[in-house]
């Protein structure tokens, strides 16, 4: 078939004329399905959703984020699966979630490694943090993104626990992972029951105490209505992060890449905000309420401290990342403790 000159010259028109058109408005929308580790109901979960409306609408539609609650797709411990598998694009959780898959995610929850939380996000900005978690991640065909701010959690407990020999034969409510080793090693009876029975546990006094989180999020749950002490012994301070899928990634144009760096740090400035306000308000509640709130002094924190340096090594010893982890958060702790 002959094409006529006028509709050769039209079709050249066409192909100048998208030339011309910005790349971005060329660019295809790259769409991302994540879950967070929340309920829709808390603080952080509604900062991440916050975060995918703000990168949704700064983009002009062409970076589009989905977010699910906790369970809107898989379990907590079943993202990385369902990231590879397709199911899902990306998440907002806590490292120590995925344990079981690589040691070095188990390592993440620093425990009193850590003096302060500030000292411990420091490792992410100034120490070997980020470089480490990317390779990470990478074995799993992800990209980590950022670190999300978490508080250090308390303990909800029936008796007081004013240093590490109260955690002797303690009965204690952990999820498994090094935390649980951790207090294990220190005396405690540790018990892993499903979050949604703690409250009853305690009230019933099948348990004694929880690992549970932040002041602000165990008022949520009432925990303090049954456990009159709320401890702060350092015991648990998990990393949080997003990260996507890799090719999910790299379909991302760069200056739209950019945008959701700067809006993880946002939201993590958020977040950092808002936990710190709610449990200042949460510790102020609770001692109201009847709850003696108990800080360890830093002679029983470094006690623990021991401790949790134990169980580390024995992670470190069962992968390469997990003793590079390992030997980078204490060379930072040290070059940079108080």
């Amino acid at each position: 078939m002959t094409l006529k000159p006028r509709f050769l010259s039209s079709i050249a028109a066409l192909a100048i004329a998208a030339l011309l058109v910005p790349s971005s408005t060329r660019a295809q929308t790259v769409s991302l399905r994540m879950q967070g580790f929340l309920p829709s109901a808390l603080s952080t979960q509604k900062a991440f959703e916050e975060f995918a409306k703000v990168v949704n609408e700064k983009s002009g539609g062409k970076l589009v984020i989905n977010v699910l609650p906790v369970g809107g797709a898989v379990g907590v411990t079943e993202t990385i699966s369902a990231i590879q598998a397709g199911v899902l694009d990306g998440h907002h959780t806590c490292a120590v979630f995925h344990a079981a898959k690589e040691p070095g995610f188990g390592v993440l929850d620093t425990g009193p490694t850590f003096d302060t939380v500030e000292q411990r996000d420091r490792w992410f900005t100034d120490g070997d943090g980020v470089t480490l978690l990317r390779e990470l991640y990478a074995q799993f065909g992800m990209h980590y993104v950022g670190n999300v701010f978490w508080q250090v959690e308390h303990i909800p407990s029936r008796k007081p626990l004013n240093g590490i020999a109260d955690l002797k034969g303690l009965k204690i409510r952990v999820p498994p992972g090094l935390v649980s080793d951790m207090l294990s090693k220190a005396g405690a009876a540790v018990v892993n029951i499903a979050g949604g029975d703690v409250f009853t546990a305690l009230q019933s006094g099948v348990i004694d105490a929880a690992d549970w989180s932040s002041p602000s999020m165990n008022i949520d749950s009432g925990l303090h209505k049954v456990a009159k002490y709320s401890v702060n012994a350092s015991h648990s301070l998990p990393a949080c992060e997003i990260a996507v899928s890799k090719a999910k990634w790299d379909a991302i144009p760069p200056d739209l890449k950019k945008l959701f760096e700067a809006e993880v740090r946002a939201m993590s400035a958020k977040v950092k905000d808002t936990i710190i306000a709610s449990d200042k308000a949460a510790l102020e509640k609770l001692k109201a309420d009847g709850v003696q709130v108990i800080t360890w002094p830093k002679e029983e924190v470094n006690k623990l401290r021991a401790v949790t340096w134990e169980v580390q090594d024995q992670f470190a010893a069962r992968s390469p990342m997990a003793k590079k982890i390992v030997e980078s958060l204490r060379s930072f702790q040290k070059n940079t403790a108080r």
